[in-house]
């Protein structure tokens, strides 16, 4: 008799229990950094698809995915350097320079491209270990070191070849980082790929955890044992072979390099960052955030174009909701219980 009665409530307690952690988990959603600007996009991609039906077609939807496969992969090695309160304004530069080099090495000695595409990633850990080492060892800011390498960078590019290189027969290549997997164009998979191994690393690895310890207090982490410049250096040189791997996956799709290719870009893929919710300060990173805002930064210049507006407007738009992000982050790392703080 006193199993039945207690039977129900045992029930009623485990319903209880689950109705709580239901409430809790919509909670931390809802105060969570990425809800936001996922609202955000899903609210513009709304507004833009009733204005423009053909917006939200799923031809129209791949062609963003694959637009914003290059940015995004170099943004989640940049949310890595920036947690770490680090930045590098040369990310554009290395994606040019690697490219042009992959290029020139295949169409004009001959090389095969797989070992010139290798190459170009190793041409990437040394660009990336003379950022890291400059800024961490002659205790340079990474914004002047990134931005004299930015330039540096851009002269031995113009002077590799001043003309764009095409037509390299390499079939093999062009499927593998430009072709489809079904109606699925395969830089949206080696995209989803990369953001995923990147959240995994950030989150749930010591070298996630180093990255976050470094950036939210230097010498808190010094103390702890942690090897700070060596954390910063491994965050340079990750960004510099994520602008490599992007320059490969821009270049097959568009089966040709010029000499200006990634100019500009580090100011998209440090707005990507910023915008997703990863604190300029450092110490505070999502991935899953990052990834977001690139997808608003494409949702945003796609719709302008799809709405036939003036181009120059989508550089006013990255501006506003570049200060509007950082406006809002801000707002939340000094409110008590925000998403910042939690």
């Amino acid at each position: 008799m006193s199993v039945a009665n207690n039977t129900p409530d045992r029930t009623a307690r485990a319903q209880g229990s689950g109705e709580q952690r239901l409430a809790v988990w919509m909670r931390n959603i809802l105060r969570s950094r990425e809800f936001g600007i996922l609202a955000f996009l899903l609210i513009s991609s709304a507004v833009i698809g009733f204005l423009r039906p053909t917006f939200l077609t799923p031809d129209n939807i791949l062609n963003m995915g694959r637009q914003m496969a290059v940015t995004c992969v170099m943004a989640v090695a940049m949310t890595f350097l920036i947690t770490s309160q680090e930045l590098d304004l040369s990310v554009g530069s290395i994606l040019g320079f690697c490219s042009m080099g992959m290029a020139l090495l295949a169409k004009g000695f001959g090389i095969d491209i797989w070992v010139a595409f290798a190459l170009s990633l190793m041409a990437a850990v040394v660009l990336g270990l003379v950022n890291g080492y400059i800024t961490t060892k002659g205790r340079i800011p990474a914004f002047i070191t990134t931005l004299g390498t930015l330039y540096i960078i851009r002269g031995f590019t113009l002077l590799m070849s001043p003309w764009p290189i095409s037509q390299i027969d390499a079939p093999l290549f062009y499927a593998i980082f430009s072709g489809y997997i079904g109606p699925v164009p395969t830089q949206i998979f080696w995209m989803v790929g990369i953001v995923v191994l990147g959240d995994i690393v950030l989150k749930r690895t010591k070298f996630g955890y180093y990255v976050r310890a470094t950036g939210s207090n230097k010498s808190a982490a010094l103390l702890s044992g942690i090897p700070v410049n060596r954390v910063k250096v491994t965050a340079f040189v990750l960004t510099a072979l994520a602008a490599a791997f992007a320059g490969a996956l821009q270049f097959a799709h568009l089966g040709s390099v010029n000499p200006t290719a990634g100019g500009g870009a580090e100011l998209t893929v440090i707005a990507a960052v910023v915008i997703g919710g990863t604190a300029l300060f450092g110490g505070d990173g999502t991935i899953i955030g990052t990834f977001l805002g690139a997808a608003l930064l494409t949702v945003i210049r796609n719709g302008l174009v799809q709405l036939g507006g003036e181009g120059r407007l989508q550089e006013a738009f990255l501006g506003a909701i570049i200060i509007i992000a950082v406006l809002i982050h801000t707002h939340l790392r000094r409110t008590p219980g925000g998403a910042g703080n939690s």
